[in-house]
């Protein structure tokens, strides 16, 4: 699974499809998140087009698992995908992950410029703006 971190600005993007498997999926990012627990609290971007097709509801159960605690403000988590169904699993998504609001976008540009909109009014609210 290929990953880049943006210290900068928070921001971990992930790219799923290259990671294969569900299995896979999971692994890796449990030892991401093991190795570095602040991750969970910042906004997430996952590429996952197409998107695999042997995730089951066990491996989000073991992933939320594995989940630290709930950030102290809320993160997003936005899924670039065509899709048309995965906004179902984005709204269950959001019970299992405290805090954590998900979204989908169908392009990459999209996705970043929403991260940073979310970024940019959260910022504001916590200035008292």
């Amino acid at each position: 699974m290929r990953y880049e971190i943006d210290e900068a600005n928070r921001v971990l993007m992930l790219d799923l499809v290259s990671a294969g498997s569900a299995d896979r999926v999971l692994k890796a990012t449990v030892d991401l998140i093991t190795q570095r627990p602040e991750l969970c609290s910042w906004d997430w971007i996952v590429e996952c087009e197409p998107m695999t097709d042997d995730a089951t509801v066990q491996h989000l159960a073991k992933l939320a698992e594995a989940w630290g605690p709930p950030p102290s403000v809320e993160a997003v988590t936005v899924f670039v995908t065509n899709d048309r169904m995965l906004h179902l699993w984005a709204r269950v998504l959001d019970f299992q992950f405290l805090r954590r609001k998900h979204f989908i976008e169908r392009d990459i540009d999209i996705a970043r410029r929403f991260v940073a909109r979310r970024q940019s009014a959260r910022m504001a609210k916590m200035n008292g703006k």
